[in-house]
């Protein structure tokens, strides 16, 4: 299903390139897992290069093979659903009817949340819109949760995309908040950035 949507498999991770935005498909598992045993998860993410970087600044290094966690954005595909996250478990001695089981579980989720998501952030402008706006309660388990990183990534790309109006914008509301921010990462962010800059 995901080779037929445009993704191609890079190492553990399912790829689909669209310009600049990569769209990042992968089991996530156990630390736990042994040969007896194996649990997993799915993680989905939206990766865009040199926005992260630019937040964090120098020194900071872009990853060569992206995952789910490195995007802009990232879920697990099952949050966005209403049964919630969900871990499987194959076991070593399991039959071959247990893997079409978890097959076919896992088929769902692609369809019904996985493509859906990537579907909603096909370019750069996408992305910004969703990081500019509150919040919907169906999309609050999509990282980042706080919404200090996503005003400044908003800012960062509707700077990219030309629209410095609405980068000013971004960054106005998030100097305007009165809530402590935690650490030292948005003010050395916003002491090196401008909207201006060329």
């Amino acid at each position: 299903m995901l080779h037929a949507a445009g993704f191609k498999k890079r190492g553990s991770v399912y790829v689909r390139e669209l310009g600049s935005v990569q769209h990042l498909f992968q089991h996530e598992s156990d630390d736990l897992n042994t040969a007896e045993k194996y649990e997993f998860t799915t993680n989905c993410g939206i990766f865009i290069p040199g926005v992260k970087t630019l937040y964090w600044g120098p020194g900071s290094v872009e990853p060569k093979a992206p995952q789910p966690p490195d995007g802009v954005l990232n879920v697990r595909p099952g949050m966005l659903t209403p049964t919630g996250d969900r871990w499987w478990e194959l076991r070593s001695s399991d039959g071959p009817e247990k893997d079409d089981e978890v097959g076919q579980a896992l088929r769902g989720l692609v369809e019904t949340a996985a493509l859906p998501f990537f579907d909603r952030f096909r370019d750069e402008r996408a992305v910004a819109e969703f990081l500019s706006q509150p919040r919907r309660k169906e999309d609050r388990f999509i990282d980042p949760r706080e919404d200090t990183f996503d005003l400044f990534y908003a800012a960062i790309l509707w700077k990219r995309l030309g629209c410095k109006g609405k980068c000013r914008e971004c960054i106005e509301r998030e100097k305007s908040k009165t809530k402590r921010r935690f650490g030292t990462g948005p003010e050395k962010f916003l002491a090196r950035f401008s909207c201006d800059d060329d």
